[in-house]
C-alpha cells in the first residue's frame, strides 16, 4: 500500500497544477457520498534516460468510455490529457518509476443520487512506485463468497469508484482469513477475475482467459499479455473456467497495471502447478516468459515498445 510520503507534491485539480495537499473537496461532495467516480491506474517508468508512460492512449480511451457509460458527460481530448501528464512529470521532477491515478469526479455538494445539475471534472495525482505488489512467493488466493456483479447491475467495462466496494469486501475478507487476494466467481460459479486484477490460466498446456460475458473488467494489462503471447506465436482462448480447473492448472497468472504479471501460488491452501500438497508452487514457464517480455517493453527493447510507450 502507498504511504503518505509516496504521493508526489503536485497534482492536477480544478484545471490547474496545484499542490497535492491543497487539492481538497467538500465532505458533502457527490462523488464522496455516492461513489460517482470513474478512475484509471497507469504505470510510468524512468529507464535508460527516458521517462515514459505505458499505453497512455489506451488508458485515456478507457477512462473516457467509462465517463460515457456512467453518464458523467465529461470528455478531454487525448493531446490535452497527454500534455497534463507532461506538465506533472516536469513539476514533480520525476526521476524513478511511478504510478498515475487519473479520475473523473464531482465535487458538487449534493445529497441525491441523480445526474441533473452535477458537473464532473478531471483530477490526476502521481505516486512514486517501484513494485506496488510484493509477495514472498506467489499470490495466495481465497475463493471469495462475494460474487462479481455483472453488466445488468453496473457497467463492468468502467472502473467505477462505487463499484469497488465489491472488491474491497472480497479482498478484505481474504486478508482477514490469512490470504493475499480473493478469486471471484459469477453467480454460476465460473471464475471471473481476482478482486483487483485479471487472470490467465495455463490448463493442460492451453492458455485460457475467463469467458465471463459481461462480468469482467477489460484490463489493459491482460490485453497486453494476450498480445505479447500472440506476438510470440501462442494462441490464447476464452473459455468458461471453474474452480476445479484452477486446482489442477499448470499455472495461474495474475495481471494488473500495478503488479504487471505475477503468479498464483495457491487457491484455498491448495498449491497450483503441482499435485503435491506439501510442495510450494514456483513461477512457471509462462510467468517467467511474460515477466521478461514486460521488462523488454518498458526498457524500450521490444518491438512493441514504440507503440506502447509514450515518451516525455
Amino acid at each position: 500500500m502507498a504511504e503518505t510520503a509516496d504521493f508526489m507534491e503536485y497534482a492536477y485539480f480544478r484545471k490547474n497544477i496545484t499542490e497535492f495537499a491543497k487539492a481538497q473537496i467538500s465532505i458533502a461532495a457527490n462523488s464522496l457520498q455516492y461513489g460517482t467516480l470513474a478512475f484509471g491506474g497507469i504505470r510510468g517508468y524512468c529507464r535508460n534516460g527516458k521517462t515514459t508512460i505505458f499505453r497512455l492512449r489506451e488508458h485515456h480511451e478507457r477512462l473516457m468510455n467509462a465517463s460515457k457509460m456512467l453518464g458523467f458527460e465529461y470528455y478531454i481530448e487525448y493531446e490535452e490529457f497527454k500534455n497534463i501528464m507532461g506538465e506533472l512529470i516536469k513539476k514533480n521532477n520525476v526521476s524513478g518509476d511511478f504510478y498515475v491515478r487519473p479520475f473523473i469526479f464531482c465535487d458538487t455538494p449534493r445529497i441525491a443520487p441523480k445526474k441533473p445539475g452535477l458537473e464532473f471534472d478531471l483530477a490526476i495525482y502521481f505516486l512514486r512506485m517501484d513494485d506496488y505488489v510484493k509477495f514472498d512467493g506467489g499470490v495466495r488466493f481465497m475463493s471469495s463468497t462475494y460474487r462479481k456483479y455483472n453488466d445488468a447491475s453496473i457497467p463492468t467495462k468502467a472502473k467505477a469508484g462505487g463499484a469497488y466496494i465489491n472488491s474491497f469486501l472480497a479482498t478484505s475478507d481474504a486478508i482477514r482469513n490469512g490470504y493475499d487476494e480473493a478469486l471471484m466467481m459469477d453467480d454460476h460459479g465460473n471464475v471471473v477475475e481476482a478482486a483487483v486484477a485479471n487472470v490467465l490460466v495455463v490448463y493442460r498446456g492451453r492458455l485460457l482467459i475467463p469467458d465471463t460475458g459481461a462480468a469482467a473488467l477489460e484490463g489493459i494489462t491482460i490485453r497486453t499479455v494476450v498480445e505479447l503471447l500472440e506476438h510470440a506465436g501462442y494462441t490464447v482462448e476464452r473459455e468458461r473456467i471453474d474452480r476445479s480447473m484452477i486446482f489442477s492448472a499448470d499455472e495461474l497468472l495474475v495481471t494488473g497495471t500495478a503488479m504487471k504479471v505475477v503468479y498464483a501460488e495457491s487457491l484455498d491452501g491448495r498449491p497450483i502447478g503441482t499435485p503435491n500438497y506439501s510442495e510450494k508452487a514456483k513461477p512457471g514457464k509462462f510467468c517467467k516468459f511474460l515477466q521478461e517480455e514486460f521488462e523488454k517493453v518498458i526498457n524500450g527493447e521490444h518491438e512493441k515498445s514504440k507503440d506502447w510507450l509514450e515518451v516525455f
